[in-house]
């Protein structure tokens, strides 16, 4: 009678921040069991002590064991997790893969939109400030999508998203007819504040015509400022991108 093979326990692909004592690396992949882990420095042999940064305030510290290695990094086992943080660690991984059957694989949210005459100038191209208007549009969409009850808070006014500040910049120029493909990721969650960022691409050429960001707070029906809502704050983290 053969020995049942062990069930590997799921794993997510998120990049994480992670930190050694020899350097930094990134997660590529996570489960409650192990992952792999990209790194530029040295790649570990022994077993080692591994902090992810999992939000800009939270942090989890992992005693991992090196199982294999390729030129990009290693595949490593935990070996235990601090005392404090093992819930949080669990909870994490779990909520990862709960959002995965709800918004699918892709980190990336995409929407297409059609560039009509009312959004061109006297030349013909997208006026500079219709960017602004097509953010807002995405930043509505990406909610709409991914937070339940949204219309329900929005319209009893329990909850106001108030843009702190915004950017695009210019790459090239689109067109009336043009369709384009808006794609949103998010960066620097914080306690009341979180980045949107925007690219804009020519779904024909796929070129790039611009590129810019919305930062938001949240703000109470009584006009203060408040901490993010765990219904916001899932997909904000689920959509959340590593830059550099």
């Amino acid at each position: 009678m053969t020995e049942k093979t062990k069930e590997r326990a799921p794993r997510v692909q998120k990049k994480i921040k992670a930190l050694l004592n020899n350097g930094t690396g990134i997660i590529e992949n996570i489960s409650a069991s192990g992952g792999f882990l990209k790194m530029k420095s040295d790649i570990p042999t022994e077993p080692f002590h591994l902090e992810l940064k999992i939000s800009e305030f939270k942090k989890i510290k992992l005693e991992c064991e090196p199982q294999w290695h390729n030129s990009a990094g290693i595949g490593f086992r935990v070996l235990d997790v601090e005392e404090a943080e093992e819930d949080l660690f669990t909870r994490y991984v779990e909520n990862q893969i709960q959002a995965l059957k709800v918004y699918g694989a892709d980190r990336v949210f995409k929407v297409e939109i059609v560039v009509t005459l009312k959004n061109t100038n006297v030349f013909g191209n997208v006026y500079f400030s219709n960017f602004i208007e097509y953010q807002g549009i995405v930043r509505e969409k990406f909610l709409m999508a991914t937070v339940p009850d949204l219309h329900k808070l929005m319209a009893n006014r329990s909850i106001r998203l108030v843009t702190v500040d915004t950017y695009n910049r210019f790459v090239s120029n689109a067109y009336f007819g043009d369709t384009l493909v808006v794609e949103l990721t998010t960066s620097e969650i914080k306690a009341a504040t979180c980045r949107l960022d925007i690219i804009f691409k020519n779904k024909e050429t796929g070129a790039l015509i611009g590129e810019g960001y919305q930062r938001v707070c949240m703000v109470s029906e009584k006009g203060k400022v408040m901490r993010i809502p765990e219904n916001f704050l899932t997909p904000l983290n689920f959509y959340h991108e590593i830059k550099g």
